[in-house]
């Protein structure tokens, strides 16, 4: 969640708690307050999705990564044989051929699915030069698991980005909402100094102080706009 968007809604819950203990039957007092109460839910709803898909992606690309580095020692077990049987089918070397391992997923995936065919058509013969019977098969289950961690990690990004912007478009109603209700408060309470100066501090943004070597808050946004790998 955005730095600036984590603050205002920081402000945004002290605003609610003030127009909840001081209720004011004014029309537009009440329409503006169940307004806020209703946007202020939904971006509550929306904060722990993009939390929440933030979290997957994490989980799916440490789990690909992991499946990847298992599918590539059982790509690298079928290349090391399908060589040595090679002088008996020459044909091996081009269906079962080691990717790096920096190779792209969708590539890496393509050319295990291949290596797996080959090694099913030439099961017998992959055997005899000491390949496990259950290679192509463990290695086919690997890459459906990493397919599988590959669709989550879309599946993830998709959900926190599509949070994030109907966040800070939610956001920005609040704060519309937050400046008519200012406008109505500051002159209900301008003759009463304690309870207007409770609404000036609920309104009121806090920031951390900053010392030397901190970033702006511009540069902590910019900071955590990262696109997952």
């Amino acid at each position: 969640m955005y730095f600036i968007v984590r603050r205002k809604l920081a402000m945004a819950a002290d605003v609610r708690e003030f127009i909840r203990a001081h209720a004011d039957p004014n029309p537009g007092f009440i329409a503006a307050a169940s307004r806020f109460e209703e946007r202020y839910t939904r971006a509550e709803e929306l904060a722990r999705q993009e939390v929440s898909g933030r979290q997957a992606v994490a989980a799916a690309i440490a789990s690909r990564d992991l499946i990847k580095a298992q599918a590539y020692d059982a790509l690298r077990l079928l290349a090391g044989i399908a060589r040595a049987a090679s002088k008996e089918e020459p044909e091996l070397l081009v269906g079962i051929a080691r990717p790096n391992a920096d190779t792209g997923n969708q590539t890496f995936v393509t050319r295990g699915r291949v290596a797996q065919a080959t090694a099913v058509a030439h099961q017998a013969l992959l055997e005899k030069y000491g390949m496990p019977a259950a290679c192509p098969a463990d290695l086919g289950v690997l890459l459906d698991r990493f397919e599988a961690a590959m669709q989550d990690k879309s599946s993830g990004k998709a959900s926190h980005t599509g949070a994030r912007a109907d966040l800070a478009a939610v956001t920005f109603e609040l704060m519309d909402l937050v400046r008519q209700l200012d406008a109505l408060i500051r002159y209900r309470f301008r003759n009463d100094p304690e309870a207007l100066g409770a609404w000036k501090s609920a309104r009121n943004m806090a920031w951390p102080e900053r010392t030397a070597g901190t970033p702006t808050p511009a540069e902590q946004v910019q900071s955590q706009v990262q696109p997952a790998k």
